[in-house]
């Protein structure tokens, strides 16, 4: 069961950086459970989907690297750097940001919860203001 659930969290990571999407979200149940910095707690397969495109949408290149994966339980914990190019746009809360063309590497911890086979839970941590900041879109102080 371990291995089987870490194989499966990687897998998702894999997906993504192969921008294969449906392979990506396959390894969620449909009623996931999502908490990001940026949209909160969301439900459903479908917002997390939307999700995963937001970020391809505006940096194609992303990839979600895996420096170190954890598991107790249930529980898969991965500690990893998501890179990217800012080459699309990027949407908002006021519309669509216009690529500024910025690269990206930022720190990420995933925590995800595994039931019958599926991601049913899964949480991500960063630092928004690093992020933005990355970007191009906020100053640091």
């Amino acid at each position: 069961m371990e291995s089987d659930a870490r194989t499966l969290v990687a897998g998702f990571y894999k997906n993504f950086d192969r921008n294969d999407i449906d392979a990506a979200v396959a390894a969620f149940s449909d009623d996931l459970e999502t908490i990001d910095p940026g949209m909160g707690t969301v439900r459903g397969i479908k917002p997390f989907r939307e999700y995963l495109e937001t970020f391809k949408r505006a940096m194609p290149d992303a990839r979600a690297m895996i420096e170190h994966q954890y598991q107790s339980g249930d529980a898969v914990i991965v500690e990893g750097r998501f890179v990217g190019t800012h080459t699309g746009p990027l949407a908002g809360d006021n519309g669509d940001i216009e690529p500024t063309g910025a690269s990206v590497d930022l720190r990420f911890a995933d925590f995800s919860r595994v039931e019958n086979g599926k991601v049913a839970s899964y949480h991500t941590y960063y630092d928004q203001v690093g992020l933005l900041t990355q970007l191009g879109l906020m100053e640091s102080s």
